[in-house]
């Protein structure tokens, strides 16, 4: 039996280092819908917090807007109309590099 995780605010904040301000702007912006405890407080599970890592790396490393993440958010989910080329395999290969070296280096920053 496996448990997904769930984050309060003050971990998902902590772990992305963005401040609770931003995080309910990102809420608003990109439809994220935390489900609320007993007690109120928002809960995030391990998909959105996925979700908003994706987020600050298009916001603050790829320098788009919240609506030039949004399209890209779009773009990665749509399902390709037609076959992908080498030139198409390569770009997303490129992406997915950035993407890790920027989630290893939130990992080195976490730990410390």
């Amino acid at each position: 039996m496996t448990h997904d995780k769930h984050y309060l605010v003050t971990e998902v904040c902590r772990r992305l280092g963005i401040k609770p301000h931003i995080l309910r702007y990102w809420e608003r912006e990109f439809d994220i819908k935390p489900v609320r405890n007993s007690a109120g407080r928002r809960i995030y599970n391990e998909a959105q917090l996925e979700r908003l890592q994706l987020i600050k790396h298009l916001v603050r490393t790829e320098k788009l807007t919240a609506t030039g993440a949004r399209r890209q958010l779009a773009k990665m989910s749509a399902q390709p109309a037609e076959p992908a080329t080498s030139a198409d395999h390569r770009q997303t290969l490129l992406w997915l590099k950035k993407e890790i070296v920027s989630i290893r280096a939130a990992l080195e920053n976490a730990d410390r």
